[in-house]
């Protein structure tokens, strides 16, 4: 009794441990989700704020805005279809060739019964009967009707697998043809939404054409950079702070400093070296560079981090900012499509976005930044010269 009573003490002790450590998990959990919450409330009413600003501003870069919201829109629909589209041809594939299988299987059982329907047939109709009349050696006789036992089982066997088989063949026929609805459904589907993207691409072109009127006309080029320049800066500003509160990856990483030199660039195409170099018709600088690529072609993310903002910016069009802790960024500008939002974990090499021309820009391409503490950083120091991701 001495020693049984410590043993059951210490398994209680284990066990309310145990509880207790769930619960702080659980606690852990639910507070970081709640922190991560707080923060993207906070970042709505961030884009909220940029877009009561917005629409003081022409009602062309309003419209610009819109149009460009709705591409973006339809290019993850058009990616979204695609890959379905890939899957239903991967899946019909595999359904053809699990009916040839089943076809090849059938002619080879075919013949196997061929042979013993021949082979009964030339015993005769009454071919047990024969059997036991034919055989003087009674253990001959025990024999051969186990054998001929054996025989019979498996003819009925393989006349279940020919049917089991020609049933499987039918099932399979009516996979095919349902997924070959589904192909052609999708397809269509995707044919409309690029007719739709063509037309909104026609629009959008007619939108900056008027905007570029109107700026000329009013010379407002220089206020129009410095005013792009400054909101950007304050953007970036509100994220270092509110993501102060945002609860931290629970995976340890690599810290982002360690990683100057070593990044690789996200995504591959004609690299502009623009970093401090001056903007036309301006004292203003360059505090990125520019990578020139076809529309479309995907943007990855250079570092483990969460996003903090992912939608349209005046100057930037669609766009994607990265936090990667220690107060680094990276921004990945004008693109035509966004596949995350704010408060989403991406990895290296991960898939955030596609390139394109939002903002007003004439060339498809991919505007990137990397910052520390707000300050812009040369890219071209951060990402190793030829390192790119292998995908995308």
């Amino acid at each position: 009794m001495s020693t049984s009573l410590p043993r059951k003490l210490l398994l209680m002790l284990l066990v309310a441990g145990l509880v207790s450590s769930s619960f702080a998990i659980a606690a852990d959990k639910a507070t970081s989700e709640k922190q991560l919450k707080s923060v993207l409330r906070k970042i709505d009413k961030l884009k909220q704020a940029i877009d009561v600003k917005e629409d003081s501003k022409s009602r062309y870069i309003k419209q610009l805005k819109t149009i460009e919201g709705d591409i973006g829109r339809l290019g993850r629909k058009i990616r979204a279809l695609g890959k379905e589209i890939a899957g239903k041809k991967s899946e019909l594939k595999s359904l053809r060739d699990t009916r040839l299988e089943h076809q090849r299987q059938l002619s080879r059982e075919n013949e196997y019964l061929a042979e013993q329907v021949y082979a009964a047939f030339t015993l005769g109709r009454q071919e047990k009967v024969k059997l036991l009349f034919s055989q003087q050696d009674p253990e001959t006789l025990q024999r051969n009707l186990v054998y001929y036992q054996y025989f019979s089982n498996a003819r009925v066997d393989l006349i279940n697998s020919v049917q089991g088989n020609i049933d499987k063949i039918i099932e399979t026929e009516q996979l095919i043809q349902q997924a070959q609805l589904d192909l052609e459904k999708n397809q269509q589907a995707l044919n409309e939404q690029k007719k739709q993207l063509d037309r909104d691409l026609g629009k959008r072109k007619t939108i900056i054409s008027s905007l570029d009127k109107q700026l000329k006309k009013q010379g407002g080029s220089l206020s129009r950079l410095e005013d792009e320049a400054k909101q950007l800066q304050n953007l970036i500003q509100s994220i270092e702070k509110l993501f102060v509160d945002a609860p931290e990856s629970s995976i340890s990483r690599k810290s982002f400093a360690k990683l100057k030199g070593k990044l690789a660039w996200p995504l591959k195409g004609k690299l502009r070296r623009l970093f401090g170099r001056t903007k036309p018709q301006s004292d203003l600088r360059w505090q990125g560079v520019r990578i020139e690529a076809a529309s479309g072609s995907h943007v990855m993310a250079v570092s483990h981090g969460r996003v903090a903002f992912a939608d349209w910016l005046r100057g930037l069009g669609n766009l994607i900012i990265i936090d990667h802790g220690n107060s680094y960024l990276s921004l990945y500008g004008h693109n035509e499509s966004l596949f995350k939002t704010a408060g989403d974990w991406v990895e290296a090499g991960e898939v955030i976005s596609s390139v394109g021309s939002s903002g007003g820009e004439q060339k498809s391409g991919l505007y990137f930044e990397i910052r520390k503490k707000g300050k812009p950083q040369n890219p071209t120091r951060w990402c190793k010269s030829g390192n790119r991701f292998a995908s995308g």
